[in-house]
């Protein structure tokens, strides 16, 4: 419980920023939309990425986001200026950060921008890790609790499911989350 203790007090400290992004895809995916919000909520980023290559079909199936709707976004390596203000010297919190993470790395090689070592400038912090060890759905296989998705983390907590798969949604749904565990975590 010890990684569950300190990202509740970030949480209870409300000195941190929520990060999510929408992607083209699991595999060599690229940054879509990203949403980057602060503890109380308010938005500091929320915007469409234009990626090198296309939106599959059935990823634009699960989160709406088309190659018409980014067609006139600034591309990734535009965004990274803003994205390291905000992220800077943070304690960050992303309901999946090595997925995050490693679309920030993605997104950053695929339009030819220097890598950004995101480790090394923030404190990063995964509130599904933490959730699943809440969650207690134990893998015996793996030896570790079984990951859930945020809208079982929102529905265990009795949270409104409101845009799901939109980079501010999710932060939003993210920070609901986060605020239950730390009311509910003694």
């Amino acid at each position: 419980m010890n990684n569950t203790h300190n990202l509740i007090q970030v949480i209870r400290s409300g000195k941190f920023v929520i990060l999510d992004t929408e992607t083209t895809g699991l595999e060599r995916g690229e940054i879509v939309q990203i949403a980057v919000i602060d503890s109380s909520g308010q938005v500091l980023m929320d915007q469409y990425i234009k990626p090198v290559n296309p939106i599959p079909p059935s990823v634009t199936a699960i989160h709406g986001i088309t190659d018409a709707m980014v067609a006139t976004a600034q591309p990734f390596s535009a965004v990274v200026p803003e994205l390291l203000k905000i992220l800077t010297d943070q304690n960050v919190i992303v309901y999946n950060a090595v997925y995050d993470r490693k679309m920030l790395h993605q997104s950053a090689e695929a339009c030819g921008h220097p890598k950004t070592e995101w480790r090394e400038l923030s404190h990063w912090w995964c509130a599904m890790e933490v959730f699943a060890e809440v969650y207690g759905d134990w893998n015996s296989y793996r030896q570790s609790y079984r990951w859930q998705k945020l809208t079982t983390a929102a529905r265990y907590y009795n949270l409104p499911i409101l845009n799901a798969h939109s980079a501010l949604g999710d932060c939003q749904m993210t920070l609901g989350v986060c605020r239950a565990m730390a009311a509910a975590v003694k």
